[in-house]
């Protein structure tokens, strides 16, 4: 097992240990939450969610969205980002597979991990960790070896409301950590502002990005263009099913070709704060790669140190 394997399994064991931790601490959130709920409704005071709301009102609760119920909000399977930040005090985490095309007999398969932190309401940092990828086919043999990682920074400077969409603005870099004689990637640090968009008509939900990108090389860097849009419908009788369909591209840096893809997957929220999805996604362009298959899971949780500190930047900005 190369170095590349032994870090992506560690990160993966801690982000999973402290998701089971977070789970235990959920649900005996959520069993003492019940038992009040029960007691108010004994009491006569109607349905189990408006005994909840007497209960902590009665009891002087602020409604504070940093300490609301912890729900998942996926960056996963799509390309296209949505304009909801993480909650605050909230870690998500994913962890997925893949599978591509790249053509000419050649394929890739691979690991992917993100880690998402909510600082504020509307403000949240991404870390992409290293991914383990594997090449064959073609004329070359087995090559492995690590990507790229990158961190951003995403706020969120628009809530919907009820004529404007969601919107946001992100700015992000990688940091070069692969190897670019084995071509998983450049040995340059890449930039890329991206302007996001989100928007519920009635069932159904839309994201939509524009983004520009600094790719770096030998001689400075190349520009490019990118744009996208994804539409989530619910798929009917299946509670937390949706259905994507995606359509995203734009120019290559250091080309004038451009590239554009679609998509098409299933999310599914197994709880409001654990999704799974799955997606396969068609290059109708000339590039690679030409086609690829994903799989992945996000889970959402409170990590204590961090909520502490994330409620303390909260306060110092009131």
């Amino acid at each position: 097992m190369g170095r590349g394997w032994r870090v992506v399994w560690v990160a993966g064991a801690l982000a999973l240990a402290a998701g089971l931790e977070a789970w235990a601490d959920e649900s005996r959130e959520t069993r003492t939450a019940d038992a009040a709920a029960s007691s108010a409704t004994r009491a006569g005071e109607g349905s189990a969610t408006p005994g909840v709301e007497r209960v902590q009102q009665a009891a002087g609760a602020p409604e504070d969205p940093c300490a609301a119920a912890v729900i998942s909000q996926p960056a996963r399977p799509m390309w296209t980002a949505g304009a909801q930040t993480t909650q605050c005090g909230v870690m998500e985490n994913d962890l997925g597979w893949h599978w591509m095309e790249l053509g000419g007999g050649v394929r890739q398969r691979g690991l992917t991990s993100a880690e998402r932190y909510g600082i504020t309401r509307s403000l949240d940092v991404t870390w992409s960790l290293p991914m383990r990828l594997v090449e064959s086919g073609g004329d070359r043999g087995p090559v492995g070896g690590i990507t790229d990682q990158s961190v951003s920074v995403m706020y969120e400077f628009q809530q919907q409301g009820r004529w404007v969409p969601a919107m946001a603005v992100s700015y992000g870099g990688t940091i070069p950590t692969a190897n670019p004689a084995k071509g998983f990637g450049s040995g340059y640090a890449d930039h890329q502002l991206a302007f996001l968009a989100s928007r519920d008509v009635r069932q159904v939900h839309f994201d939509f990005n524009l983004a520009g990108l600094l790719a770096g090389g030998p001689e400075g860097h190349d520009g490019a263009t990118e744009s996208g849009l994804v539409m989530a419908v619910p798929v009917p009788r299946v509670k937390g099913l949706g259905w994507l369909l995606e359509s995203d591209g734009g120019s290559e840096p250091g080309t004038e070709d451009r590239f554009g893809q679609a998509l098409t997957g299933l999310s599914w929220a197994v709880r409001p704060n654990l999704v799974l999805d799955t997606a396969y996604t068609r290059a109708y362009t000339a590039g690679a790669p030409r086609e690829q298959f994903t799989m992945g899971v996000t889970w959402a949780h409170r990590v204590g140190w961090l909520h502490s500190a994330a409620e303390a930047v909260r306060l110092l900005g009131q």
